[in-house]
């Protein structure tokens, strides 16, 4: 499980100062507030986008982009961090879909979703054993962009649906449903997969 930001009050104090003065002119100051959150971004985009040439440039279009938008950032909204990670996700989207001309996705048929019961479900995806990790990420690969970085912030970075929610600029209601369908539907995926090999 990765490491979070520390956002104590103290934290975000020296952040919010620090982001004074590089809006009062002092640029020189925006390379160390990006160092602090630069391998956050990179690790976030690189969920999908795996070459890392193209991760490695999506993350300094991101750090771009904060730079030149910080003027817009309010503390009030979002903690700096969720606003960059907010800026990363569009970003590797971007890249993603300009990566990939149509994006495969695997459509799961809606009456599929009653032949699996919630228990054999929650056996499938809380299986920790190497291979069925392996099985699961490869099945997540085959989801949308959208619902793998969706269960990437949710299980693999331990995100709030909150935080979530402002990164990428849903109702928390939604997500909450989103991730209980999702759960059947990477289930579905799996047991597809499983039957094949």
């Amino acid at each position: 499980m990765e490491q979070r930001t520390d956002d104590t009050p103290k934290n975000m104090q020296d952040e919010t100062e620090l982001i004074r003065s590089i809006l009062d002119g002092n640029t020189m100051l925006f390379r160390q507030l990006a160092g602090r959150y630069a391998e956050q971004v990179l690790h976030m985009v690189a969920r999908l986008i795996p070459s890392s040439e193209e991760a490695e440039e999506a993350t300094q279009d991101t750090l771009l982009e904060a730079f030149q938008s910080l003027h817009r950032y309010d503390a009030r909204k979002a903690s700096f961090s969720t606003w960059l990670m907010r800026i990363a996700y569009h970003t590797a989207l971007k890249h993603y879909r300009k990566r990939r001309k149509s994006i495969p996705t695997v459509e799961v048929d809606q009456q599929w979703f009653n032949t699996i019961p919630d228990n054999e479900t929650d056996a499938l995806l809380d299986d920790t054993a190497p291979d069925r990790i392996a099985l699961m990420e490869k099945a997540i690969g085959m989801l949308n962009p959208d619902d793998q970085m969706l269960l990437s912030l949710y299980y693999f970075d331990n995100r709030p649906i909150r935080e979530i929610s402002s990164i990428m600029e849903h109702e928390e209601s939604y997500f909450r449903s989103r991730l209980q369908w999702l759960r059947k539907k990477l289930a579905i995926i799996i047991k597809t997969i499983e039957s094949n090999e």
